[in-house]
């Protein structure tokens, strides 16, 4: 099969770096929608696992409208209530009530209403102010002196005084000339106060249960869809390629998954249903403006249309930043990660104090970029609230004056006004909501940008399930680059018969792993092609390629959990007797047994509550276990000493019998049995053939490997003589 260009695989830091670009020249409306055609795959991914939830995602939504509409029905109860509770007395109901009292001795009457003297006089002639004595409580006494600090302030500003404070004898005097209703005006005007009352508690009930339950839906909805979108990530991320995984650092992905989804269920959660409440509640309030005096409504456009400006540079600022936290974040958990994975190597070269000097800088780095996080985050409620307060004190000035004009209720002014801070209230709400809306975003983009990789290792359609293996594994004209055009394979020819042990061998950088992760579709070739009897790799079902082919390598990966359960990581549905013979056959069965609670001792993180040789060992029951045809060994004993090593040979030669081996070895020895030994040298087959057929060839390839490993052997064998017998082992030979 002829070169076939091979898909791009994904650079998370080098696509996010690209899309921080476009993002450069973000406006206010864009601030709710993506950058590029990428981002909105991405958020399309995203959203995706919300729609099995859209039937309570609406709910949610309709208990925030209701809840807006009874947090306006509450004003509008406020504002007829104290109309109608605390309006004028109306001609009749003072004629009804008798007038007023009659004054104290000495006081002089205020003159009755000159329109129609039916009315009498509302209030006498108030006391003259006069400043407190000596003996006026300190209260008094205060106000007293600020109200001539206010005075004079007025003075100089040329404005007319404000009134001065109270005595208690003032306060007494008018006391003794309010107007009193009959007592049955008392009674009906009681009996509407508890009514407004009685609706008041309601409506605050109902907008505090809608808020209530629009909140613990969504918070269900959130976690739902945090749920479904981790498992789906977690399971994609399995899915992707060995390429994707060696050019993104696992911690990285681990960030993702964690930290970066939890933002975005909050985003879900918090920023968006609580952006679309204030929104809600803001709109209530307006509309409730608009029925008092609907000239105000254009202060308020002229407020929001003055926070724009400034809420779009702190946005679109604030959005990179947010992306630049979760990425230092990111690499804060890469620091982390490596220096706990390498504590041996951490250890071994005494470098904890380098690897502090790492993590302090990762720390600081990110530190600096949340404190202008934090910065941008607690300036955009100042600008907003800034600019609202001169909304408010717009309407205050321009409303104060249609009272004092007689063109507006002094009721309806007050409720416009109330309304308005309630409304600036919302505004103050969406505001700190865009924030986190650039949060939420941010983490979307992240997580979104991990759903959309795709593995370049792709399975078609139609894909075959491959049949027990039968034949042969073929290698034709096959090339490999794991950079371009630098090939690490080139030009391999080779078949491998059922049954047939092959051993691979040269020296590091030759293509043995590359060659052996070709096998079971690690990689795909970049020219030429793999079959197993005949079909094509490529055309092959995964699952059923990979079910047939065992790996034992150099590095035994073991996961967190009991030895049972490692052994039978392959085959999940394996009896007892199956697991107990895979590890006799393995060599592992007695040192389990003597372990404190045998088969089901725990082997740690990684394994490391085991040795080596056990590790491998196990590693061999799992393969015996799968009992896979095809058997590929990655310098399997290279790592163990000389009697782990022994122990784990006779258990591989148990694991070889019958089935068709590929194995890579740099001990020599250990691969002369083999049927067949390929000598792969800068990416090519240099020689091939038998021990004997290899050893025979002068100046071949092997048998200058052999004889300096030989000769190696022969130098340590001599030095441990030596020290057998006291002596010092010898020294090189100088030339």
């Amino acid at each position: 099969m002829s070169e076939t260009p091979r898909p791009e695989v994904t650079n998370l830091v080098e696509i996010e770096a690209k899309r921080e670009e476009l993002r450069r020249k973000l406006r206010i409306w864009h601030l709710f929608l993506p950058a590029s055609g990428d981002d909105l795959r991405a958020y399309k991914s995203l959203m995706r696992f919300v729609t099995p939830y859209r039937g309570k995602f609406a709910l949610s939504i309709l208990m925030a409208f209701f809840s807006a509409v009874f947090v306006g029905a509450e004003l509008g109860i406020l504002q007829g209530g104290l109309s109608k509770i605390l309006g004028a007395p109306t001609p009749a109901e003072l004629a009804a009530g008798g007038g007023v009292a009659k004054p104290p001795s000495g006081a002089v009457a205020a003159p009755e209403h000159p329109d129609d003297p039916s009315v009498p006089a509302a209030l006498a002639a108030p006391l003259p102010p006069t400043g407190p004595d000596a003996n006026a409580p300190f209260t008094e006494r205060a106000r007293w002196r600020f109200f001539e600090l206010q005075k004079w302030l007025y003075w100089k500003l040329d404005l007319e005084p404000p009134d001065p404070p109270k005595s208690k004898a003032q306060q007494a005097h008018e006391e003794a000339h309010r107007l009193v209703l009959a007592p049955e005006e008392q009674a009906k005007r009681r009996r509407t106060l508890w009514f407004f009352a009685i609706v008041l508690i309601i409506a605050v009930l109902l907008a505090s249960a809608s808020k209530y339950g629009q909140s613990v839906l969504m918070n269900g909805v959130s976690r739902r869809v945090v749920r479904d979108v981790r498992s789906h990530l977690f399971k994609h991320v399995m899915g992707l390629s060995i390429r994707f995984h060696q050019k993104n650092h696992s911690a990285q992905l681990i960030a993702r998954i964690t930290g970066d989804l939890e933002i975005f269920g909050r985003f879900l959660t918090e920023a968006l249903v609580r952006f679309v409440q204030d929104f809600l509640d803001f709109s209530a309030m307006m509309f409730f403006i608009t029925l008092n005096g609907g000239a105000f409504i254009f202060v308020i456009a002229g407020v929001m249309g003055a926070a724009i400006a400034p809420v779009n540079a702190i946005a679109r600022k604030l959005r990179k930043r947010d992306r630049q936290s979760q990425a230092g974040m990111a690499e804060i958990a890469i620091v982390i990660t490596e220096a706990l994975t390498g504590q041996r190597v951490v250890k071994a070269f005494a470098s904890e104090d380098r690897e502090y000097k790492r993590f302090r800088s990762a720390s600081r780095i990110a530190m600096k970029v949340q404190m202008h996080q934090r910065r941008l985050r607690s300036l955009t409620e100042p600008v907003v609230m800034g600019i609202g307060a001169i909304g408010i004190s717009t309407i205050m000035v321009w409303g104060g004056d249609r009272v004092l004009a007689g063109t507006l209720d002094s009721t309806g002014f007050m409720m416009n006004v109330l309304a308005l801070a309630r409304a600036m209230t919302g505004l103050r709400g969406m505001s700190k909501q865009l924030n986190d809306f650039q949060l939420g975003l941010a983490a979307a983009d992240r997580v979104g940008t991990v759903l959309a990789a795709r593995s370049e290792i792709t399975e078609k359609a139609d894909a075959k399930m491959l049949p027990p293996f039968s034949r042969e594994i073929r290698f034709e004209n096959v090339k490999f680059c794991h950079e371009k055009h630098k090939p690490t394979l080139n030009g391999i020819n080779l078949v491998i018969k059922k049954g047939e042990k092959v051993a691979l061998v040269g020296p590091s950088g030759a293509g043995k792993t590359t060659f052996i992760d070709l096998v079971p579709r690690f990689f795909d070739v970049d020219g030429g092609s793999i079959s197993i009897d005949g079909v094509d790799l490529r055309d092959l079902n995964l699952r059923s390629l990979r079910e047939q082919i065992g790996i034992v390598s150099q590095e035994t990966i073991l996961f967190r959990d009991s030895i049972r359960e490692n052994i039978a990581y392959g085959k999940p549905d394996a009896t007892d007797e199956e697991i107990f013979a895979a590890a006799r056959a393995a060599n592992a069965h007695d040192f389990i047994e003597r372990a404190p609670s045998g088969y089901a001792t725990p082997v740690g993180e990684r394994g490391f509550r085991v040795s080596g040789g056990e590790r491998q060992r196990i590693a061999i029951a799992r393969a015996l276990l799968r009992n896979p045809p095809i058997l590929i060994l990655d310098e399997a004993t290279s790592a163990l000493d000389s009697e782990s090593e022994a122990v784990v040979q006779a258990a591989l030669q148990r694991l070889m019998v019958g089935r068709t081996v590929i194995m890579i070895a740099h001990r020599l020895s250990t691969v002369r049995d083999a049927d067949r030994i390929v000598v792969l040298e800068r990416g090519r087959i240099v020689e091939q053939g038998s021990h004997d057929e290899l050893s025979r060839k002068p100046n071949g390839v092997y048998l200058r490997h052999w004889n300096i490993q030989n000769r190696r052997a022969r130098d340590e064998a001599s030095d441990r003589a030596d020290e057998e017998l006291g002596g010092e082992p010898a020294g090189p030979v100088p030339s």
